[in-house]
């Protein structure tokens, strides 16, 4: 299983999509399902887009619609700024024509996002919108003869202002991010919407009607979640039981006419994953929730309100994605932990699935490690679970070096999360992969007063790092004694929250031989690298302010301040948006004589989301380990020149070991 072959799997969407878009959408005749796919090429550095369609019966075909076009990155607002790019793909949702004849879509060309359309029968896909900035969403008009969208137009002249300010200076203020550079960020702008007649291609100012097609479901306040209409006017949503606690507990509520009725069964009681659709007659609605150890399991139920308890009707380890009603069943994308996502419908009457569509059919004819699901206790008695994936060359009675991926293992289990640490390709290669799930922050923090009150528990005297450290040795120890892992030989990697579990295990850990991050670091001088804006919102949730010079704080997790006491080599591979975190800690542990490598990648996020940058995350990664836990020089000409200036780092450092000895 090689980088290569992980990085080039054919997607349906982002690796954890956000739940309130859909991946796909169908057609009125219930009979396909239109999605977007693409697939990454590293030799170009670029993607293929396309727009597919796949029957939703036995046997039926995919069709490959439209092929063209840029991936589209999410941009979500945040911090009362325009965009706020994460690197991760969008969820592009195709939307039916009405009579089923067409299908109009997002599409990215010529640098900028517009509404185009596609005929299902086949034809030439044509552009739609001409808007003078990206299309944010749409919809199609109830009688099929308009299509309705959003933009944010003012962000052109918002932009042209930061370039005029320019010429006097850019004032430092709410708007900076160092991190990105030393423009400004763009504020927030209003969306307007414009509706086009795709008869006369006419656009105008929609009115408030056709506005209210694109524009949030007015009515539902933010104490529900999983809001959904049903048939003849019904409705459905989660609603928070206790406003005065976070995170709330939520309770499934129905309101047919003006009559609501509450679900006071246990089942009922869901939290943020939850899910509902109602049946094609609307007589029964069916819900998600999490159940399981440490809410690892996926469960689906049906009620029929008034008349009985809810039924479960599935309870799975894989993970389900954008699920839709079709008839009495349910269309869902699903995961396994050995399987990329792929299409599958569930009927529940009699207890049967129908895999519809598979987008990487050939990926089973490859070697993978075994899975084995593990659940345990940190010494805190918090559960927590992952997965161990075993080497392929595994035999009883020998002990492998150990690799371990944070911090998600619900689904496919391809590279973690920001999906850096090819994990199939480790276990090609001879190590067992231990993929930990370690946000299980309920179990470690009660819910408290707010949200800003939970997070500065989570971070206070660092309970919470404390506790997914320990749920990570606790599972690591558990192997050792199992006579499967060499204690000498025990790499950790992470991204985000995860590379924080690896910076504070580097000072609080003896366990680790070696180490990955995809950003870094947490710092006293962090507030200078993240603008006034963002720093805040950390010192609300606990960390300190740059003038505060709290070592007491700061020695359970910088190493800038403390670099002697990181003592496992650590590489660093961070997009050029993020590097500057890590200079401080770099610095530091360079001077320190402990082995520190640092790569920056041009153009990307927080994900990085370049073919050829993601392959050579990947690459690195496996020279990385096999050079510091196998003894290993790669054999790649690129990187057996870095792993020449590693071995110069490992021989400087062991002689200041013997020689402080």
């Amino acid at each position: 299983m090689t980088a290569e072959i992980l990085a080039t799997l054919r997607d349906i969407g982002p690796g954890y999509p956000d739940r309130r878009r859909e991946l796909f959408t169908i057609s009125p005749d219930r009979r396909y399902a239109a999605f977007q796919i693409h697939r990454a090429d590293p030799a170009r550095n670029a993607y293929c887009v396309g727009l597919m369609m796949v029957g939703l019966s036995p046997g039926s075909e995919a069709r490959l619609l439209d092929v063209g076009g840029d991936l589209i990155l999410d941009t979500t607002a945040n911090y009362g700024w325009a965009e706020f790019p994460l690197g991760a793909p969008a969820v592009v949702t195709p939307r039916w024509a009405p009579n089923g004849k067409w299908i109009a879509y997002l599409k990215r060309a010529n640098g900028t996002n517009q509404v185009w359309r596609v005929d299902v029968q086949g034809g030439v896909a044509a552009q739609v919108t001409h808007a003078p900035v990206d299309v944010d969403d749409f919809r199609i008009t109830p009688d099929g003869r308009s299509i309705v969208y959003a933009a944010r137009p003012a962000l052109a002249e918002k932009r042209a202002a930061i370039e005029r300010e320019s010429l006097s200076g850019w004032h430092y203020d709410e708007r900076a991010f160092p991190l990105r550079g030393a423009r400004p960020q763009t504020p927030a702008a209003d969306r307007q919407y414009v509706v086009v007649d795709l008869e006369r291609g006419v656009s105008q100012q929609a009115s408030e009607s056709q506005a209210a097609l694109v524009a949030p479901l007015a009515g539902v306040v933010a104490s529900k979640i999983a809001y959904t209409p049903g048939p003849g006017g019904s409705e459905a949503w989660a609603e928070a039981e206790k406003l005065a606690a976070f995170p709330p507990n939520y309770r499934l509520v129905i309101r047919r006419g003006k009559q609501s009725v509450t679900c006071q069964f246990s089942a009922c009681q869901l939290d943020m994953s939850a899910s509902l659709w109602w049946s094609d007659d609307g007589k029964v609605l069916r819900f998600s929730r999490r159940e399981g150890w440490a809410k690892s399991l996926t469960a689906i139920y049906e009620w029929l309100p008034g008349r009985r308890s809810p039924r479960r009707v599935l309870l799975t380890s894989d993970e389900l994605f954008g699920c839709q009603p079709v008839a009495a069943d349910l269309v869902c994308l699903r995961e396994r932990s050995r399987e990329p996502r792929h299409f599958v419908r569930y009927s529940f009457d009699n207890k049967n699935e129908l895999r519809l569509y598979d987008p990487n059919p050939e990926f089973a004819s490859h070697d993978l490690g075994k899975v084995e699901r593990l659940n345990w206790r940190n010494e805190m008695d918090v559960p927590f679970y992952g997965d161990l994936v075993y080497p392929l060359d595994y035999k009883a009675g020998q002990h492998f070096p150990l690799i371990v991926v944070q911090y998600r293992t619900r689904g496919f289990l391809r590279g973690g999360i920001g999906d850096e640490f090819p994990i199939q390709s480790f276990a090609g290669r001879g190590y067992f992969v231990l993929v930990v799930d370690n946000l299980n922050h309920l179990g470690v923090i009660p819910p408290q007063k707010s949200a800003e009150a939970w997070t500065t528990s989570f971070n206070e005297k660092f309970n919470g790092r404390r506790n997914i450290l320990s749920a990570v040795e606790t599972a690591v120890r558990s192997l050792i004694g199992k006579g499967l892992v060499d204690s000498a030989r025990i790499g950790i990697t992470g991204l985000s929250d995860g590379s924080t579990t690896v910076q504070f295990a580097a000072i609080n850990s003896s366990l680790f031989s070696a180490a990955s991050v995809g950003d870094c670091c947490w710092e006293p001088s962090q507030d200078v690298t993240l603008g006034p804006t963002i720093a805040q919102g950390y010192h609300e949730g606990g960390w300190p302010r740059f003038v505060d010079k709290r070592p007491d704080f700061w020695s359970s997790i910088s190493w800038a301040e403390q670099p002697r006491r990181v003592r496992i080599p650590v590489l660093v591979q961070a997009a050029d948006n993020e590097y500057l975190s890590a200079l401080a800690s770099v610095t530091a542990l360079k001077q320190g004589g402990v082995p520190v490598d640092l790569y920056v990648f041009p153009n990307e996020n927080h994900v990085k989301s370049e073919p050829a940058h993601r392959v050579a995350v990947y690459r690195r990664n496996l020279a990385w380990f096999d050079f510091w836990l196998k003894d290993i020089m790669p054999e790649d000409v690129t990187f057996r020149e870095e792993a020449t200036r590693w071995l110069a780092m490992q021989t400087a450092w062991r002689n200041a070991s013997q020689a402080g000895k």
